[in-house]
Parts: C-alpha cells; sequence; structure tokens
C-alpha cells in the first residue's frame, strides 16, 4: 500500500522547488506547458522568501511524510494482529520521496497488486486526480499492477463519528456556540469544470450534523489564494456567527487529516487574529483526525470498504 500526500518542503532549500512543482502540474494550472513552466518559476520566485518564513513559524518544515510515516507503522501494525501482512510506504506528490520514488522503494520490498491511499479527506482533481495519474504513469513505467484507489475518506463512519465526538468535547456553551465547519478553498474554474469537491464536502458536513443535535453550524472555506477562489471566507461567516449574537467560536478544519500550515497559521494564527475585534468569549480549533488519534481505524475502514473485507471501525 502506497499512502500518497501532497507533501511539503523538509527545509528552507526545497521550497522554490517546491512550489514550482504546484503551478506547474497541469491538474492545477491547464494549457500551454511552456507558459505553465513560465508561470511557475514566477510565482516560486515571489513566493518563496514568504513561503519559508511561514514553514519557519511551525518549525522550519512540513510534517506531512513523518506523519504518513507513523501512520503507514500504525496500518502495518493494525493489519498484522488481524493476519493480514501489509507493506506500506509514503509518497508525495510535490515533495520527496515522490511517488514514482515511494513506488520503487515498496515494489522492491513486496511483488503484490497496488493499493493507493490518497490522503485527502474530500476528492478532488486538483490533487486526488493529480496524484493518481502520476502514480499510474509511474506504475505503468515499473511495470507494478495497481488494483485498488482510495479516494474519498471522508466517507469512512469513522470519519464522520469522530469529527462529532470531537465536536461535542469541545462546545462548552451550546446555546451561544457556533460551530464553523472549514475546507481548504479551490479555484472556481476547477468546480466549473465539473469537480465534485464542493458537493463531497457539503456532504460530509451534513453527515457530521445530524449527529451534533441543535447545535448551529455553518460552512466557510479558508486559505484562499485570489478572488476567483470559493467561498464564502471564514471570516465572514464568523462576523455573521457574531452579529447573531454567538459567543463562541469553534473551527473544524474538515479537509485535513493533519495539522499543517492550514492550519497552524491560516486559522490559529491570521484567522484567530482578524476576528480579534468582533470580541468572541472563546475562539478553538480542533485539531485533525491524526492528532485526534481515529485517522489510523479512519484508513483502515476505507481500506476495509475498497477490499470488501470485514471491518471492526
Amino acid at each position: 500500500m502506497l499512502l500518497i500526500d501532497m507533501g511539503g518542503p523538509q527545509n528552507r532549500a526545497e521550497v522554490r522547488p517546491y512550489l514550482q512543482r504546484i503551478f506547474f502540474d497541469p491538474y492545477i494550472i491547464p494549457g500551454n506547458p511552456i507558459k505553465r513552466w513560465l508561470l511557475s518559476q514566477l510565482i516560486a520566485s515571489k513566493s518563496a522568501a514568504e513561503t519559508r518564513k511561514r514553514y519557519a513559524e511551525i518549525g522550519g518544515k512540513s510534517n506531512a511524510v513523518p506523519d504518513g510515516q507513523i501512520l503507514a507503522s500504525q496500518l502495518s501494525e493494525y493489519y498484522a494482529t488481524r493476519g493480514i501482512h501489509l507493506e506500506c510506504e509514503v509518497a508525495t506528490r510535490y515533495s520527496f520521496p515522490d511517488i514514482p520514488q515511494g513506488l520503487k522503494l515498496l515494489s522492491q520490498k513486496q511483488n503484490a497488486p497496488l493499493t493507493a491511499v490518497y490522503l485527502f479527506p474530500h476528492e478532488t482533481s486538483a490533487l486526488t486526480g493529480s496524484c493518481e495519474a502520476v502514480l499510474l504513469q509511474a506504475a505503468k513505467k515499473q511495470k507494478v499492477t495497481t488494483s485498488h484507489h482510495v479516494k474519498n475518506l471522508s466517507r469512512a463512519n469513522t470519519y464522520i463519528e469522530g469529527w462529532a465526538t470531537a465536536i461535542k468535547k469541545t462546545v462548552e456553551n451550546p446555546d451561544k456556540t457556533m460551530v464553523l465547519f472549514t475546507a481548504h478553498s479551490l479555484p472556481i474554474s476547477i468546480i466549473e469544470r465539473g469537480d465534485q469537491y464542493v458537493t463531497e464536502v457539503e456532504n460530509s458536513v451534513a453527515e457530521i450534523k445530524k449527529r451534533l443535535g441543535y447545535l448551529a453550524t455553518d460552512l466557510a472555506y479558508q486559505s484562499q489564494e485570489g478572488e476567483n477562489w470559493i467561498g464564502p471566507k471564514a471570516d465572514e461567516v464568523a462576523a455573521a456567527a457574531r452579529e447573531k449574537g454567538y459567543t463562541e467560536l469553534v473551527v473544524a478544519p474538515l479537509s485535513f487529516v493533519g495539522d499543517n500550515t492550514e492550519t497552524l497559521l491560516d486559522i490559529d494564527k491570521e484567522l484567530f487574529e482578524e476576528i480579534k475585534p468582533l470580541n468572541f468569549k472563546r475562539l478553538v480549533r480542533i485539531t485533525p483526525p491524526n492528532q485526534q488519534g481515529f485517522l489510523c481505524e479512519m484508513v483502515a475502514e476505507a481500506l476495509s470498504q475498497e477490499w470488501k473485507i470485514e471491518s471492526e471501525s
């Protein structure tokens, strides 16, 4: 099994190449490859310093690979206790080890049909589709058979129940609390091409809300990179909640399996600082499945559904 994530730079030197890979991806910026390459160089050049600064604020590097390696070990142990030998490796789309490298390392250990798990709660062509395309190309080149693809972790009941339980534990004053679900924004152009990301996010919100009783909830999109990105924005929804009289805001970032710059900075620092003048009595952000401790069970349930075997999740 190959666990695939977006990845992130492991040091300052990797920041600019990481940005170049993102903006050279045709699933993110379609069109002429020469123009796309020039644009990727320009964006990386302009954004590298600010991106290095952002990563410096969270320890200087991304935790995607080490967190993925821990998850790989947990899943191997989980299935070992159930009599299944599972070789599991980590790969990333825009950093190292990249998908061809991860696939090669895995195939050297075990010659068996591959299951790919995309570590994004909601499927989108901008990430899931891009990762799958690179994987299939690498698998063809390396003569590896791919048998299963787990593309939507949010459909696992463990995901829904895990978030609902975490929210209930966090809320202190139900009558005065607004639960703000957030998901990472995408360019509107991607959604207009038929991407089902927004539908998948809204489905998750609906399922979690069923388990929250009368708690007030709303949905916003965070981390927009431009005006033509999907909304509403988190700060706008927070302001509307305060106008309605809610004094506590609980943010649940549904589109992440673990903490990263989008949670540690975009929410904890930038969003909370921006809405500080609204004078909420309490602002809190719930940690994602990895930090909550149910990520392994969530992935195992999704795997069992894909493999059509009984799951204890």
